[in-house]
């Protein structure tokens, strides 16, 4: 087994995913949100009328830190709290006019931002989404055995 290569791997997919949080990080400061905000507002907009407990999940995060998220995402107007025709005891999160904005904008900033990867070639690019697959996979049945 090379352990350096796994190292040299495993270290260069920390290094990638740091620069992208960095410019994730600049792109929501610029708009006065926080990235934990953007993602939010990003999951929400994906799936409309999340409960708090099904954001929270999606975050991997507990539902007291997803709940400040929320509530400041609320108390900025980017988030309303609406009863759930169907159960009322439910809660779901629906992003407002402002939310929606906030979110597209933010967005398509930072991956117009991230653009520049392109010059690496999209053959490149392709053979590295389908080598991330083949190590998700191979972690993920590794993980499973775990269990």
């Amino acid at each position: 087994m090379d352990e350096n290569l796994v190292r040299e791997v495993v270290l260069s997919f920390r290094d990638v995913h740091k620069k992208i949080n960095h410019f994730l990080a600049d792109e929501a400061a610029r708009h006065g949100i926080t990235v934990m905000q953007l993602l939010a507002l990003s999951l929400i907009r994906k799936e409309p009328h999340l409960t708090l407990g099904e954001l929270s999940e999606r975050m991997k995060l507990s539902k007291s830190t997803a709940s400040g998220i929320v509530d400041r995402l609320v108390k900025a107007g980017f988030l309303t709290r609406a009863r759930n025709a169907e159960n009322r005891r439910t809660l779901n999160l629906v992003l407002t006019k402002a939310g929606e904005e906030k979110a597209s904008e933010t967005y398509e900033l930072f991956f117009k931002r991230l653009e520049p990867i392109l010059e690496a070639g999209s053959e490149p690019l392709h053979e590295l989404l389908e080598t991330h697959r083949a190590i998700l996979a191979i972690l993920e049945r590794e993980g499973s055995k775990d269990t």
